[in-house]
């Protein structure tokens, strides 16, 4: 692995300059990065025809052989990000490298014409889907969470568990950057993010060698918003949302750019209580369960970001950036539990009365320092050294009663409280390098992530009032994980063909202490081993209409850093979640092909295969008591195709279409005498109209619809789906906008769900969140609208935060 990542490091350095008799460039987005997939043209200055035209490669570089000399300018665009040009000028033959062209999103002038640019609500790209949150009527006000529940081949089930197309391993990040964190806890990250922060969505199914190995779904990567304007702007609003209880936040973005220094920053928060109801009714050793339980959650977020971009000449940029988020409040839940034979069921025998109560106060800091250097030659070189700690502090307070069927006589009780304190703190350092070679582009790089975890839960059975330390019940988990990457990537066009292959290989060694009170109760447990990644995608254009591509790569999963805790989370004494230490990494093969028909149909068959899956199961103890926890249980195959495409009504009627469908099977052996064997087909549908009106207004109507699937191995889900309405209008030149949407307007979101997998119980479960809301939104556009904003950073955090957990 040591002379991998020497070779990587060599090549880092290692420059050759092989071009051809061409004229070359480059095309940028607004916020730096390579135009992917972008149209090229070149035109005959002479008699404005067409001399020859093109798409860019993944470094934004498009090439043009074979030129005769005179005098040319070129147009470029991609839909969603805009236009460019380059103007007149003038080629004698041989080399030519134009200026690197940025595409603009807005009005533009081309000569007599005006080209308004209007990014879709939804993209459909080669190697990723874009969920476009700017400019969306509906998404104003929305949580990240809320917007994800709309992303296409998204589902969300009761837990707040992630998955996509049906497979379950999602990798998240932001900006490009991992988050380190376990569902419950990336969940509550992104109910506390703003859509008026998010700049779009995307879903990367199947990503290159460049990427990190795990996520067997692949990435789902949150683009914050960059301010686009030079000289110094910003945006100012404020949120008013009403639920069951009223709810609201402000947020704050600037920016100031000169010709050497580039400044930028944001801030946001969100205060209210947010309620969720879960029913579950269970039977389990000849009786039943049936539980009620109203859960509060006192969310308040402060989220902020800041940075600067130095540059220090035309080819090199340094810059740092800061981020960070505080969330306070307590979480807190009351349940009621009838319990009776399930012989006798109209004679109650008793009612269990719980409640929880649970202050919390979670802290996340992040530190980034990162250079690149880029020529017209398509150099790249892009370096990101990151810190980054995380802390969690709460304990719990849970008294547990067992009354008589009229509720007034306690029977017995059990009063329950704990501490569980933890800090995460990692280290991330990764280079990236591009440049051309042989007609194509040649990347390579390398990552070292080193990530430490400590977790405390200390048990306390309360007596006459006295908390008592419960040795049984109480540990201590410390995790230390080290992951050494290297990566090369070569990708060409050849003619109406393009191929590209990589490989990847991760070097793993991690280490779990847990240790216990208890007499023989410390456990240590820990792993080495070196993987390869392969992966390869060729491109067919078969016609100016029709377009072919088939990927294929190898991913890997690792467990989140609390699913390897055993810790205890209680919703009551008889049901709670725990973790599992002896959680092994689960390996994917996956691939897709994919048809494009006139650039905006996409067509997509995608084969995956996962070993040794690990998901979240339901499983029995101590005759009356239930729990949830993770273990590898199976080898799953995935089927999927998805379908979407802007569809075109009217001038002033815009609409998206997408449908995902799937069919999945696995074969589970959860332990002696309880194994699955299982096929289901599901589907996700989502759709979005915007009607464009006179005098700045627009109407948006938005839905989702989730077919019956299965949840992990937990339940058998009902369908659920929901409605959203919103109107926007514009005033004072643009630069003011309000907007009311409706959330949930048919009350159609909640869930319903069945488990008969588990040997010895049956249960079924509903539930809903705050879902129908209305919300209110006011913002406003300050300074020069014309500067170009921050360059965008995947800095190689993002990958480790998703494996923080709740």
């Amino acid at each position: 692995m040591k002379a991998f990542l020497l070779a990587a490091f060599g090549m880092l350095v290692f420059n050759l300059s092989l071009t051809a008799q061409s004229i070359r460039g480059q095309i940028r987005q607004a916020d730096g990065a390579p135009a992917e997939f972008a149209s090229v043209l070149l035109y005959a200055a002479a008699d404005t025809s067409l001399a020859k035209g093109g798409v860019t490669d993944g470094a934004g570089q498009f090439e043009f052989e074979n030129i005769p000399p005179g005098a040319y300018f070129v147009n470029a665009s991609l839909v969603g990000a805009g236009q460019g040009a380059v103007p007149v000028f003038e080629y004698n033959g041989g080399d030519k490298t134009l200026e690197a062209v940025i595409l603009k999103d807005g009005v533009q002038e081309l000569g007599a014409v005006t080209i308004i640019a209007r990014r879709p609500i939804v993209e459909v790209q080669a190697d990723k889907t874009v969920l476009n949150v700017e400019g969306n009527i509906n998404a104003v006000g929305q949580s990240a969470l809320e917007l994800l529940r709309k992303a296409p081949g998204v589902l969300i089930d009761n837990n707040d568990n992630i998955s996509l197309r049906g497979k379950n391993a999602v990798r998240f990040q932001i900006d490009g950057r991992d988050v380190p964190m376990d569902s419950k806890e990336l969940a509550d990250l992104l109910k506390g993010m703003r859509a008026e922060d998010i700049a779009a969505i995307e879903m990367i199914t199947n990503p290159s060698a460049k990427y990190d190995a795990s996520g067997n779904a692949g990435i789902i990567n949150i683009r914050t918003r960059k301010n686009t304007a030079i000289g110094t702007n910003g945006t100012v609003g404020g949120e008013t949302v009403f639920g069951e209880t009223l709810k609201g936040g402000a947020n704050l973005s600037f920016n100031h750019r000169n010709t050497w220094i580039n400044v930028f920053g944001n801030y946001s928060n969100h205060f209210g209580n947010w309620h969720n109801r879960l029913n579950l009714y269970r039977e389990q050793a000849g009786r039943v369960y049936d539980q009620t339980s109203v859960m509060d959650d006192n969310n308040n977020n402060h989220q902020f970001k800041a940075g600067a971009d130095f540059f220090l000449g035309p080819k090199h940029t340094a810059g740092f950036v800061v981020n960070g988020r505080h969330a306070h409040g307590p979480w807190e839940n009351d349940a009621r539990t009838d319990i009776y034979s399930l012989s006798t069921p109209s004679r109650l025998d008793s009612v269990l009365v719980a409640s929880n109560r649970v202050p919390q106060n979670r802290n996340n800091f992040n530190f980034n320092a990162n250079y690149r250097f880029a020529d017209t030659l398509g150099h790249v070189l892009t370096v990101d050294i990151n810190r980054g700690d995380y802390a969690y502090r709460a304990d719990s307070y849970q008294p547990n009663f067992y009354m008589d069927p009229t509720e007034q006589v306690v029977l017995s009780e059990n009063i329950y409280r704990n501490n569980t304190p933890t800090d995460i703190g990692m280290w991330i350092v990764k280079a990236d390098y591009e440049q051309r070679l042989f007609k194509g582009n040649l990347g390579l790089g390398f990552k070292m992530t080193h990530v430490q975890t400590d977790n405390v839960f200390d048990f306390f059975n309360v007596l006459d009032g006295t908390p008592v330390p419960d040795i049984n019940r109480s540990n201590r988990f410390v995790y230390d994980e080290m992951v050494n990457a290297g990566y090369v990537n070569y990708n060409i066009q050849l003619g109406a063909w393009g191929v590209q292959a990589g490989l990847r290989a991760e070097h793993t060694n991690w280490e779990g202490d847990l240790t216990s009170l208890k007499p023989g109760g410390n456990e240590q447990n820990g792993a080495e081993y070196l993987s390869w990644f392969p992966s390869a995608a060729l491109t067919f254009k078969l016609s100016d209409k029709n377009q072919f591509s088939l990927t294929y790569s190898r991913r890997i999963d690792r467990p989140n850093y609390r699913d390897l805790n055993p810790f205890e989370d209680r919703l009551d004494e008889l049901a709670y979640k725990k973790g599992n230490p002896f959680l092994r990494p689960q390996f994917t093969n996956a691939f897709e092909l994919t048809h494009t028909f006139m650039g905006t149909l996409n067509t997509t068959i995608g084969y995956s295969r996962t070993n040794d899956m690990f998901t979240e199961i339901i499983d029995t103890t101590e005759i009356n008591r239930t729990f949830l926890t993770n273990d590898n249980i199976a080898d799953q195959d995935n089927w999927s195709i998805s379908i979407g495409a802007p569809v075109p009504i009217a001038k002033w009627w815009e609409s998206y279409w997408s449908i995902t469908g799937y069919i999945t099977s696995f074969d589970a052996k959860f332990r002696e005498g309880y194994t699955i064997n299982e096929t289901f087909q599901a589907m996700n549908l989502y759709s979005e109209h915007t009607f464009r009106l006179p005098k700045g207004w627009s109407l948006q109507l938005s839905g989702w619809y989730n077919s019956p699937a299965i949840w992990g191995a937990v339940f058998r889900s009902k369908a659920q789906g929901a409605m959203d309405f919103g109107i926007k209008k514009q005033f004072l030149d643009g630069k003011a906008t309000a907007s009311v949407s409706f959330g949930d307007i048919l009350r159609t979101a909640g869930w319903a769900s069945v488990n008969d997998f588990t040997p010895g119980l049956y249960m079924r479960g509903n539930g809903r969140w705050e879902s129908r809301t209305v919300r209110f939104n006011l913002s406003y556009r300050f300074g020069n609208n014309n500067v170009k904003g921050a360059q965008q950073r995947k800095t190689g955090v993002e990958d480790v935060n998703s494996r923080i957990g709740k």
